[in-house]
């Protein structure tokens, strides 16, 4: 995947509408207002391969609303997979901004595509947190064999553990109790005889009493943890109960806090929400497993 920094120029008739992030049509109100604009457009990125733009459509539009007949523009040789990934990375930074339902189906796109990226590598790309992406991550199932590794950012493979498939595979497994073995095991990256061992596991664990996420009956376990001593002086355990507090006197009012959000923030808030109750649940299960989970001989690490 390489990028010509050079600008050259090529007729407008001759560029096609290239695959972009934007669900929705083109901002006719901004094509306009670059087509006022009197100082020349930045250059747009085409794919050389095929003279699709990456980057610039509303650029084009505006250009082809002046009348213009050529138009400067730099290229782009990669896959069609590449191309898209660099549209989204630029579409994501600068100009008009992505929607919060663009940016989330570019996401879940990158997972198809890119099942064996990290996290952070997507969310960089996509600019969105990487728990936003973690959550996704886990109600998307792959297609084909899993992937056993994760490619950060500097480009290093890393192998996944066998202690994150097991927590992904109870996520999965506290959703959709009726999903079969094969299937978790699928979108856990972890093997069908570890996927066996998290439901036995799961089964053998008594189950609490429904009214334990009550906000009241809650209040004395963390008046409770609020007392204990390793948690009051040490730093991560203070920054632990400052968390537990604040979601618990959210628990307490929800209503109310959602009734404050603006409705052009909603979408985005429940995004968000979802994936902090999915890290709620992440951390729960690691705290009541603790160090039981071993690495299974079934997952590549």
């Amino acid at each position: 995947m390489t990028t010509d920094q050079g600008a050259a120029e090529i007729e407008t008739a001759a560029l096609a509408e290239g695959d972009s992030p934007r669900l929705d049509n083109l901002d006719t109100d901004h094509v306009r207002q670059l087509a006022e604009r009197a100082e020349t457009m930045p250059p747009l990125l085409v794919h050389r391969a095929t003279l699709r733009v990456i980057d610039g459509h509303h650029r084009l539009a505006a250009a082809r609303l002046r009348g213009l007949d050529r138009v400067p523009v730099r290229w782009f040789e990669g896959s069609d997979a590449e191309a898209f990934v660099a549209a989204v990375r630029l579409n994501a930074s600068h100009g008009l901004p992505l929607a919060p339902h663009e940016r989330a189906a570019a996401v879940r796109r990158l997972l198809a595509s890119h099942p064996e990226r990290s996290d952070r590598w997507i969310a960089s790309v996509c600019a969105v947190a990487p728990r936003t992406v973690a959550a996704l991550r886990a109600r998307t199932a792959p297609e084909g064999a899993p992937v056993a590794y994760r490619v950060g950012r500097d480009g290093r493979r890393r192998p996944l553990s066998a202690r994150e498939g097991r927590i992904r595979a109870q996520e999965i497994m506290r959703r959709e109790p009726q999903a079969s073995l094969r299937a978790v095991a699928r979108r856990a990256g972890i093997s069908v005889g570890t996927a066996l061992d998290v439901r036995r596991r799961l089964a053998a664990r008594p189950e609490e009493p429904a009214d334990t996420a009550s906000p009241d009956t809650l209040r004395p376990r963390l008046e409770q943890l609020l007392r204990d001593p390793s948690l009051r002086y040490t730093d991560q355990g203070r920054t632990l109960l400052r968390l537990v507090t604040s979601t618990l006197a959210f628990m307490e009012r929800p209503e109310s806090v959602a009734q404050a959000a603006a409705s052009h923030s909603r979408e985005a808030l429940q995004l968000v929400a979802r994936a902090c109750a999915e890290g709620w649940q992440r951390f729960g299960a690691q705290v009541a497993d603790g160090d039981q989970r071993q690495d299974d001989p079934g997952v590549a690490v």
